[in-house]
């Protein structure tokens, strides 16, 4: 009984409750799932050096770039599956189960095929030269190796809290992370692997991961069954599932095209030492970005279920209480970081050339960081109402409008100080463009006028078009 319950939970607890228990497992697991980064660097960065770090660094975009196929299938899937459940189909939300986690697993092996085949091509593009392919090439072939699990793991976790479960979705990264710092500190450290060992660490991890998060389906832990009769691939169910994943897919793909320019940027005004700059940057970015990507990812489901149940007054709620909760948390990190830039750089590295480097780019790079969380609830917001469109132009004016001016004028202005200024232009660009979509569909729909039923939807006008719009297919 207390299974069957927990999806109705989304339509009946005050929200800021809501967003508390289910961001706070969301996070950690975010957090968790980070440390297979953080850990990687700081473990290179300390007993491998400076090269060491760049290699780790030049191999990032392409890890970028398996996560953002990831977040293909794993946001649509967060949509389809709360919808249906607040709309009381199982069946549905089974079906859109099976299918999504059949296909990470066809997509986690042609990624693995095709980077194992262009793997140095790869490495070139993202700004690997002669002194740092050899460790990079050795870092990323074994990398390579993991993704299939990875990707399952990372898609089915989606799945697993799109049904009101985020604890043990949190279950499945910590687990992953706790396996990656051990087998790290043993590989590196204890048998002197260097960055091969960093590799295997994260590759073991993942394979961890993905059998825990299954076992929430082998033991049938949850509301939805994971049914063989689900896993043949639906056009219709992919097509949906693709559709309301693209925006973030679309975001994240730009920063991985971001951080291939940034590297080559780097390598460019910069040289190596400029490179070990951004992996000590991306070690700690990795952590302090990701808490409002998990409230973000938390307000989705509540989008979903209560548009889907015909609450919009909780939409609502939900919409500005993870809008205030971004922009707190994001005030808090940036002091922390002028504060503390110092001490948490030490943690990688020493060295007196990398140092001051580093510690400068910090300082640029989160200049405008207050208002990146506008843009990340609004992707969530858009995801979780079934606005793939609006969504998906929000995603691509900030990330390739914005970007590719950004680093093409920029580091010719400043030098490497440009490559680092733009992170705060795309946070300040993008969170205004972002603002104006929210406001503007905000007074479209007429959301101040509902009162939080059905009878406050249709008096929303096009409210109703939309709610058919989630929950077809």
């Amino acid at each position: 009984m207390l299974q069957m319950l927990q999806p109705e939970r989304m339509g009946r607890e005050p929200i800021l409750r809501l967003i508390v228990n289910f961001a706070l497992p969301s996070i950690a697991g975010l957090l968790a799932n980070s440390l297979y980064n953080f850990v990687d660097r700081m473990f290179v960065g300390r007993i491998v050096g400076p090269i060491g770090l760049a290699a780790i660094s030049v191999s990032f975009p392409f890890m970028v770039f398996v996560i953002a196929l990831g977040l293909l299938l794993g946001v649509g899937s967060v949509t389809l599956i709360s919808a249906a459940l607040g709309e009381k189909n199982a069946p549905r939300a089974e079906l859109v189960l099976g299918n999504v986690v059949f296909a990470s697993a066809l997509l986690g092996g042609g990624v693995t095929f095709f980077g194992l085949v262009n793997v140095d091509f790869l490495l070139r593009l993202s700004g690997a030269g002669r002194e740092l392919l050899p460790q990079a090439r050795e870092y990323m072939n074994i990398i390579l190796m993991g993704v299939p699990f990875g990707m399952v793991a990372f898609v089915a976790n989606f799945c697993v809290r799109a049904e009101g479960r985020p604890a043990f979705a949190m279950g499945t990264q910590v687990v992953g992370a706790l396996a990656n710092i051990l087998l790290d500190a043993l590989f590196i450290w204890g048998w002197g692997w260097g960055v091969a060992g960093a590799a295997w660490g994260t590759t073991l991890s993942q394979v961890l991961s993905m059998i825990w998060v299954l076992s929430f389906y082998g033991r049938r832990m949850g509301y939805l069954h994971l049914r063989l009769s689900n896993v043949f691939l639906r056009f219709d169910v992919l097509r949906r599932v693709l559709a309301l994943g693209l925006s973030s897919c679309l975001t994240e793909l730009s920063f991985s095209l971001f951080f291939v320019l940034f590297n080559r940027g780097m390598n460019a005004y910069g040289g190596p030492i400029a490179l070990s700059a951004l992996g000590v940057f991306l070690g700690w970015d990795s952590l302090l970005f990701l808490p409002v990507i998990g409230i973000a990812d938390a307000v989705q489901a509540l989008f979903g279920y209560n548009w889907g149940a015909r609450l919009p007054a909780r939409v609502l709620e939900a919409l500005k209480w993870s809008l205030l909760l971004s922009a707190g948390y994001f005030a808090g990190s940036a002091v922390l970081v002028y504060l503390f830039a110092e001490e948490m750089i030490l943690l990688f590295t020493d060295d007196p050339q990398l140092l001051p480097l580093a510690m400068e780019g910090m300082y640029i790079a989160y200049s405008g960081v207050i208002l990146a969380g506008i843009a990340l609830i609004a992707n969530s917001f858009f995801q979780g109402l079934g606005r793939a469109g609006h969504a998906f132009l929000l995603s691509l004016t900030r990330q390739f409008l914005l970007l590719i001016p950004a680093i093409l004028i920029l580091p010719r202005i400043w030098g490497v100080n440009g490559v680092w200024a733009c992170f705060p232009a795309l946070d300040i660009g993008g969170g205004a463009l972002a603002l104006f979509l929210l406001l503007h569909y905000y007074k479209k729909l007429g959301l101040d006028r509902c009162e939080g039923t059905a009878a406050g939807i249709k008096e929303a006008g096009s409210d109703e078009s939309v709610l058919k719009e989630v929950s077809k297919g």
